[in-house]
């Protein structure tokens, strides 16, 4: 069970950065009487979080209230989540960037004398978001392979179940072996079409 210091100190990591004003004015939009020394007292064990005020941070922190319960290690692995979660985000509004660059450099090309064109024009507007995030997955890869490799130390630090990470690791391996068939099919078509 968890006591009013360990749920002080998971807000605190909670609030990520919010400061305790901005938590108190936002707890008191919810129709919670809170200042800023509310804020303090709760984080520092001294006054006991009520279920209502839990849910009503639940909504101002947009998490899941039972975190405030949480133990360090469950913290640490939804931070994690967290992280993972705001990566994938990143990723996805990155792609859709270099999606829209690459469109452009294409109609560029294309509006230039083909005497103008850069050398491998073609190469360069045709090597998508999706190629580059395979190439840095497959550079990733072989990082992790080769430092596994080297002394067998993730084994001997990871000796527990590795469910997950054996499965994250095959699909990345799958997702590597795909692309690369697909670029070998590309060439051979290439090549056959220049015979």
């Amino acid at each position: 069970m968890a006591t009013d210091e360990q749920i002080g100190a998971n807000l605190i990591r909670i609030r990520n950065g919010l400061s305790q004003k901005d938590l108190a004015d936002a707890m008191r939009a919810r129709g919670f009487k809170w200042s800023q020394a509310t804020v303090w007292a709760v984080e520092k064990g001294e006054r006991p979080l009520r279920l209502t005020e839990a849910e009503g941070l639940g909504v101002v922190l947009r998490i899941n209230p039972d975190l405030l319960l949480a133990t360090p290690e469950e913290l640490d692995l939804h931070a994690d989540v967290v992280e993972f979660a705001n990566l994938l985000d990143e990723i996805a509004e990155l792609a859709g960037v270099a999606f829209d660059a690459q469109l452009r450099l294409a109609r560029a090309i294309d509006d230039r004398p083909e005497s103008e064109w850069p050398k491998d024009s073609l190469t360069i507007v045709t090597r998508s978001a999706i190629d580059a995030a395979v190439d840095g997955l497959a550079r990733a890869e072989a990082n992790h392979r080769g430092i596994s490799e080297a002394g067998g130390w993730l084994k001997r630090t990871h000796a527990a179940s590795t469910v997950h990470t054996d499965a994250f690791l095959a699909r990345i391996r799958e997702v590597i072996d795909g692309a690369n068939r697909d670029r070998l099919e590309e060439d051979d078509g290439v090549d056959q079409a220049e015979s």
